[in-house]
Formats: C-alpha cells, structure tokens, sequence
C-alpha cells in the first residue's frame, strides 16, 4: 500500500499534507467531511484514509474541472471552523489564546489552499 501512495505524486502534495496536519493548518476535517465534499462536486470517492482522501478529492476535481468548487466548499468549512473558534473565545474566556491560534492557521489555510490551487504559468498542461 505504501508503494501505491508514493506513486500518486500530485501538486497539491504540500497542500495535502498541510491538511493532514492538525498543528499547521489548525482544523481537522474528517473523512467523512472529504467524502461529503466529494458527493457535492460530482465525485465518487469510496472510504479510505483522509491521506488518500484529500488526494484524490483533489486531483480527480482537477481533472475534472470542478477544482474551484472544491476549493470553495474546502474554504466553506474552514469558514465554519474559525466561526466556531470564535464562538468558543466568548464564551469561553480563558480559552482565548488557543482559540485564536487555532483560528489564525485555519485562516492561513484558507490562504494556502487558494495559493496552492493556481497552476504557475510555468506549467506545462
């Protein structure tokens, strides 16, 4: 299985991985939230790893022309996190700071996703 991963390079690997990593991007999303996102845009990807998940959620959205969406419900639910981050920090108080950590790398994920999305001009298609 680990062969099979390493074959599927894609672009958006950084983005992929930053998505994997709850200290970085500051959001979790979980599998089914993936598969969701999927079903919304057409794709029908089958349960598996979120690693597997958010790569082919990814890649098969960009060969089949439906990236924007994608990256529009991504943003969506990114969205809906740092909304609830900011709910938590009032009403609780004293968990502020981590919160607002929280909710400044997901906001930063918002901004990697859309930067990572863009083919460079240098690409060949």
């Amino acid at each position: 299985m680990k062969e099979h991963q390493k074959s599927m390079k894609s672009r958006f690997t950084a983005l992929e991985n930053h998505f994997l990593n709850t200290f970085f991007s500051g959001i979790y999303i979980s599998a089914k939230e993936f598969l969701e996102v999927a079903k919304e845009v057409g794709l029908d990807l089958s349960m598996n790893s979120r690693e597997l998940l958010i790569k082919e959620l990814l890649n098969k959205s960009d060969e089949q022309g439906s990236l924007e969406q994608t990256i529009a419900l991504l943003n969506a639910l990114l969205q809906q996190r740092v909304e609830k981050y900011n709910e938590l920090s009032r009403d609780y108080p004293g968990a502020n700071m981590p919160l607002a950590q929280l909710s400044q790398k997901a906001k930063a994920t918002k901004s990697l996703l859309a930067q990572k999305t863009q083919r460079s001009p240098y690409e060949l298609s």
